[in-house]
C-alpha cells in the first residue's frame, strides 16, 4: 500500500520549494512561501558565489531550485513544482 503519490523523479520537498518561488513572483501554480523562505529567496541574487554556498551548505534544497531557475530558467521551477512548461518564458 502506497502512502502518499509523490514523483519518483522530484522530491516532495523541492515541489513546495519550487511552488513557493512561483508564489513569490505571483505565477500560476505558486504557493506562499514563509517569511524565512522568501527572505532566501530574496538573497539569492544579491549573494556572490561565497554566500551562494553557505545558503547551499544551509538550505540545499532551497539552492537546488534557486539554481534550476538559474540554469533553466521559469520553465525549470515549473517542472520542479510538477507543472507544464509555458513557451517563452525566460528565468525568473
Amino acid at each position: 500500500m502506497r502512502c502518499m503519490e509523490t514523483s519518483p523523479t522530484v522530491p516532495p520537498t523541492f515541489k513546495a520549494i519550487a511552488q513557493d518561488l512561483l508564489g513569490l513572483l505571483h505565477k500560476p501554480g505558486g504557493t506562499v512561501p514563509g517569511s524565512f523562505t522568501q527572505s532566501l529567496f530574496e538573497l539569492w541574487p544579491k549573494a556572490d558565489l561565497d554566500n551562494k554556498a553557505r545558503i547551499e551548505s544551509g538550505w540545499p534544497e532551497v539552492a537546488f531550485v534557486l539554481r534550476s531557475n538559474d540554469l533553466g530558467g521559469l520553465n525549470a521551477v515549473r517542472s520542479l513544482a510538477g507543472l507544464a512548461p509555458v513557451l517563452g518564458e525566460d528565468a525568473l
